[in-house]
């Protein structure tokens, strides 16, 4: 009887140990969705014919610039432009 309590006790602990861990690695927690905060400087105009995940980079170039952050800016706009040579997208209009 007492082996199988230390069995129940190490079962149990093992069980809990994995759903903590589980929900750690896997985010089974709601997340917050990011927001990104610009200061207002009219609204974003997407390039036609894009990908979002292309189309993301565009927009962070947006926020850089509505912002005056203008080391970052040519920074994502370097970025951009290397991955539209390489990928033929759109013109951003934020990277001009």
């Amino acid at each position: 009887m007492k082996k199988r309590k230390i069995l129940f006790f190490a079962l149990f602990t093992f069980l809990t140990i994995t759903m903590f861990s589980c929900e750690e690695l896997f985010g089974l927690e709601e997340e917050e969705e990011a927001v990104v905060e610009t200061v207002a400087c009219g609204d974003y105009n997407r390039p036609n014919n894009i990908d979002n995940q292309y189309d993301y980079q565009c927009q962070a170039a947006y926020v850089y610039k509505c912002n005056g952050q203008t080391e970052a800016l040519a920074s994502q706009c370097a970025y951009y432009k290397q991955l539209q040579q390489d990928l033929n997208l759109p013109d951003c209009d934020y990277c001009d």
